[in-house]
C-alpha cells in the first residue's frame, strides 16, 4: 500500500498502512475524513469527497478549525452538504435558487 513510510507530523499522525487502511475504512463508510491533530495539534479538519458527473471523485473540501475541543461531527454535516452542492453543479444539476431580495427603500 505504502511505497514509502508515512513522515510523523505529531503524536496524532498516521504512520502505519494498518492504522491508515482503518481510518480509509472508515472515510468510505461515513464519507468525511477528519484530520485531528495530525499535521498540527491545534488544527482539527473535516473534508468530504467532491464528485464528477460520472459519481468519482473529483476534488474535495475542507473546514478547518482551531481544535478547541469542537466535536468532528458538529461539522460533518456541513461539510457533507457543501460537497453535495459543488458536486450537483458538476453535475450540471439546477442549483437551489438565490434568494430574492426586495428593495423597499424606493
Amino acid at each position: 500500500m505504502l511505497a514509502e513510510p508515512l513522515v510523523r507530523f505529531t503524536d496524532k499522525t498516521i504512520t502505519s498502512a494498518q492504522q491508515l487502511r482503518r481510518v480509509l475504512t472508515e472515510v468510505r463508510r461515513t464519507g468525511v475524513a477528519v484530520s485531528d491533530g495530525q499535521i498540527t495539534l491545534d488544527a482539527l479538519s473535516v473534508a468530504a469527497p467532491i464528485r464528477d458527473p460520472q459519481g468519482e471523485v473529483a476534488a474535495s473540501i475542507s473546514l478547518v478549525v482551531r481544535t478547541n475541543g469542537t466535536d468532528p461531527l458538529s461539522l460533518a454535516a456541513a461539510v457533507r452538504a457543501a460537497a453535495r452542492g459543488v458536486s450537483r453543479v458538476l453535475r450540471g444539476s439546477p442549483a437551489r435558487p438565490e434568494p430574492t431580495t426586495i428593495d423597499d427603500t424606493a
